[in-house]
């Protein structure tokens, strides 16, 4: 065998003294699907596979259209030129009502993004989205009235909606099940390449005295949706859904053009040509408008609340008052000047990309759910030293340079770790624990759910900023103990299996519990994999 099909094999070698005097022994998921990876040797440096890595990268631009307006919003929103031209304040009722008709327009978006995602395809739900999010990126940059702001507002998270159900499901799909992490992880950190772009271009024109020091920030975001809509035709359509509409031989040539070395079947691709047409001809067609398909079985329950976990955990982590109101934070912590608190936003924003690429790069051998758990966790105590310090050292006055320096250092590791637990799984885990009858509108409820949740990140936040400061914070450090253990009791992992085996893990009677289990498996000398041990290890 070659060294990287022994090289697959050896990065789940079991160690230790119940590995025997057998060093190809090993611990694995699902033995079928290890034996198909060994057979498979698929290159990661290939032409193949870098025409793939572009081809996905198209999908990743939507992920950073919503980069933008998190970011954005957080910098626009102390700067006078904004405020003044507006009537605004920094914080209140009236900057929440900007933020929640974003939050508005995705979960109106969200109703829409199903259907449009499974009438005309992946591709098609990618392009419907780019269009609506260029129409509201241009009303909002033209706006001279409120009225006008929050109308594009609106217009921008009805396509995020719909950009951000169909992308993630695309990527998901047409990945190569061994790649399948790393690929679905890169998308939504790819959050952070609006997000540093819009960070940046504030410290500049922030020094302007005209609305452009505004203006020109928002124009970033005309450029994904542009690129998204005049490419997406060119690029091969989700297999999955190919299969779906009856069109067999075309998914089986996108698989052979993306999961090979040598334009050749091999056993990944029979694997997942036979997982494919054995699931969905067993399940019955819906009507698209008919979402009862989310909630009909106890497997599909369990699916949908581990999607509704991911939604909501990863909403009240605490990450809104990093994300949209970073710079009020700041102040808490005693950073007064608006200068130092945008360039703090961007340092932020780099920090925290950081944190989502590095989990990104290490989705496939960390898995899921042991991440989530243990992050959750970690973030509760990050927070508390927040608004520890925060009360101390975040008052008006403050002379201790050293303990605002700590606040702040705190609030910047809070960001990295949010970045590594969640931001590379919030869509890949969402798109993974769907089947595929379930998988458009479930990417589209996973859209309503996390909005529905960000009411909090948005009104909420602004106006429990504004009355409790500092303070505030602890409603989230007791939310992410309550999601630490819950990701422990409830969140199934989805890693080491194709996305068709997951559903005998959701057959399981716990399937939280099912997931965590593996089998001992011995590598021969023919490349077939054989089990040898059948108990299931945690």
């Amino acid at each position: 065998m070659s060294y990287s099909e022994k090289k697959s094999f050896d990065d789940d070698v079991k160690s230790g003294p119940d590995a025997a005097a057998d060093s190809d022994v090993a611990e694995v998921y699902n033995a079928a699907f290890k034996e198909a990876i060994v057979k498979t040797d698929l290159k990661g440096f290939s032409r193949r596979s870098f025409l793939l890595y572009f081809i996905v990268m198209v999908g990743f631009l939507n992920a950073v259209s919503s980069g933008f307006d998190g970011s954005l919003m957080s910098g626009i929103n102390v700067m006078p030129q904004y405020l003044h031209f507006f009537d605004y304040q920094s914080s209140g009722k009236a900057t929440g009502i900007v933020f929640m008709i974003y939050v508005t327009g995705n979960c109106v978006g969200a109703f829409f993004a199903g259907p449009a995602t499974e009438i005309w395809g992946r591709r098609g739900g990618m392009f419907t989205g780019g269009l609506f999010i260029l129409v509201g990126s241009v009303v909002s940059v033209t706006a001279q009235t409120r009225e006008a702001f929050i109308g594009g507002r609106f217009v921008l998270g009805f396509g995020i909606a719909i950009s951000t159900t169909a992308a993630p499901t695309w990527v998901t799909e047409l990945a190569p099940p061994q790649w399948r992490g790393r690929l679905g992880a890169m998308y939504n950190s790819c959050f952070f390449i609006g997000s540093i772009p819009a960070t940046g271009a504030m410290v500049g024109t922030q020094m302007m005295n005209s609305t452009w020091a505004w203006r020109l920030p928002l124009i970033l975001q005309i450029a994904p949706p542009l690129i998204v809509m005049s490419s997406v035709w060119f690029l091969p359509e989700s297999p999955r859904w190919l299969i779906s509409r009856g069109r067999a031989d075309e998914a089986r040539q996108i698989l052979i053009d993306y999961h090979s070395n040598d334009g050749q079947t091999n056993a990944v691709i029979e694997l997942e040509m036979a997982e494919f047409q054995e699931q969905i001809a067993v399940k019955r067609e819906d009507a698209f408008w008919d979402y009862r398909v989310l909630f009909r079985t106890r497997n599909s329950r369990w699916r949908m609340t581990c999607l509704a976990l991911m939604c909501v955990n990863g909403q009240l982590a605490g990450n809104g008052l990093i994300t949209y109101f970073l710079p009020v934070v700041f102040e808490n912590a005693g950073v007064t000047s608006t200068h130092t608190q945008l360039v703090y936003n961007f340092a932020n924003s780099i920090l925290s990309a950081f944190g989502a690429f590095s989990g990104a790069a290490l989705t496939d051998k960390i898995g899921r759910r042991r991440r989530l758990y243990i992050g959750s966790f970690v973030l509760a105590c990050m927070l508390a030293m927040v608004a520890a310090l925060s009360s101390k050292y975040g008052k008006k006055g403050n002379t201790n340079v050293q303990g605002a320096n700590a606040s702040i250092a705190f609030i910047f590791l809070f960001g990295i770790i949010y970045a590594f637990t969640y931001t590379p799984l919030q869509a890949l885990y969402c798109a993974e624990v769907m089947s595929q009858d379930m998988r458009a509108k479930g990417m589209a409820v996973h859209i309503l759910i996390s909005n529905i949740a960000g009411f909090i990140n948005t009104f909420a936040n602004s106006v429990g900023l504004q009355k409790l400061s500092w303070k505030y914070y602890f409603v989230f450090v007791a939310w992410d103990l309550i999601a630490s253990g819950l990701w422990y009791f409830l969140g199934v992992e989805t890693h080491g299996r194709t996305l068709e085996e997951l559903d005998e893990i959701f057959n399981a009677p716990w399937p939280a519990r099912a997931s965590t289990q593996k089998v001992a498996v011995k590598l021969n000398q023919n490349g077939t994999v054989e089990v040898v041990d059948e108990k299931a290890t945690h």
